[in-house]
């Protein structure tokens, strides 16, 4: 019995002392891969296939514009996903080729948008079975510029402990039929709590310049807002950070379009409109700031949902669904239209919105 307890305790003690060193070993390369970009990047715009795309100067007044969210391709109607909720982590390769195509249909069936903002887009990830997302929606795009803004590179997510997320590259993608002047990537205010900020998102703004004929500029953000973050500290720092840029630029007489995942809700609009049972999730309660900033206007089609719940795979009538897609504008534009395109969440837990504004003179 003693010999079997000092082997019992032998074991325990080689497993404990192993665990340690994974924590530590793992703890030290997170520490030593950690993404760390700076407050403010140039970003290359990558022109178009085609020669149509070399537009520099925007001569046009009225314009059209996509934001939506993709989900890297893993998350669609079928999937639950464990981070709110649902067990999945990665989704079936079949699910992700079947998403992409979707989702790339959607793009050439919408190339007269001037603009295209998309969050979420992987460019070699695990998680969405190393697919190049935005090298496949240029193809759809050959009239449209692009621009890429990383906000998610971690070498390798090691959790969940028996089913890792592994090593993620993702960001946003604004694709656009004309040539930015300008494009950079501006740091937000992230998620601080260790170790979560070691493999956690970067989150920032992609802001692109472009010149137009009135020799003023269209100032054109795309954004990815935080999400997991109760009690919505962070999102209060980065609509901060955010407001200041959208003020300084309209000071200087731009037009300004911001469009973006704000993961809220917009001012007004009551939450508990698709709900099917009480909700109780506080990251699905809060409304956007109404008075952000002075004279600038919320455009959301109020009629369409542009998110769902993924604690379970998404389910017509049941699955609770919410706006937090939308767009927000300087108040020298004049929005003509905006509409939200009901694609059931097919291919992603958000569906996209699309504007039409007029620059006012």
């Amino acid at each position: 019995m003693k010999k079997m307890l000092q082997v019992t305790g032998l074991v325990i003690g080689i497993l404990v002392l192993a665990a340690v060193f994974y924590v530590g070993g793992m703890l030290l390369f997170l520490y030593a891969t950690e993404y760390k970009p700076k407050p403010v990047e140039d970003i290359s715009a990558v022109a178009a296939k085609s020669s149509a795309g070399g537009t520099n100067v925007i001569s046009d007044s009225t314009l059209t514009f996509i934001t939506w969210n993709l989900g890297y391709g893993g998350l669609g109607a079928e999937v639950d996903f464990f981070y709110d909720g649902g067990k999945m982590v990665t989704s079936p390769k079949e699910h992700v080729e079947k998403n992409n195509r979707g989702m790339v249909e959607f793009l050439k069936q919408n190339r007269d948008a001037d603009f295209i903002l998309l969050q979420e887009a992987d460019r070699n990830s695990k998680r969405s079975w190393r697919i190049d997302q935005v090298a496949e929606f240029a193809d759809a795009l050959p009239n449209h510029n692009y621009a890429f803004a990383t906000n998610y590179l971690v070498k390798y997510a090691p959790f969940p402990f028996l089913n890792p997320m592994g090593d993620i590259n993702g960001g946003i993608a604004s694709f656009s039929k004309y040539m930015p002047a300008e494009a950079k990537r501006i740091a937000l205010p992230n998620i601080t709590d260790f170790p979560r900020y070691l493999v956690y998102l970067k989150r920032c703004l992609m802001l692109e310049r472009f010149k137009l004929a009135n020799g003023k500029d269209l100032v054109v953000l795309n954004a990815h807002f935080e999400a997991y973050d109760a009690g919505g500290l962070v999102k209060k720092e980065q609509r901060a950070v955010t407001k200041k840029i959208l003020e300084e630029e309209y000071a200087k007489g731009n037009y300004v379009v911001l469009g973006a995942d704000w993961n809220i809700a917009p001012p007004g609009f009551n939450v508990h409109t698709w709900e099917h049972k009480k909700l109780t999730d506080e990251l699905y309660l809060m409304n956007n700031d109404s008075v952000f900033v002075d004279g600038w206007h919320y455009i959301y089609d109020p009629t369409t949902a542009t998110n769902r719940k993924n604690e379970t795979n998404y389910v017509e009538g049941e699955t609770y669904k919410t706006i937090i897609d939308y767009f927000y504008v300087s108040p020298n534009i004049q929005v003509d239209s905006i509409h939200g395109i009901d694609m059931h969440f097919a291919y992603t837990d958000h569906n996209p919105v699309k504007m039409k504004i007029t620059l006012k003179k």
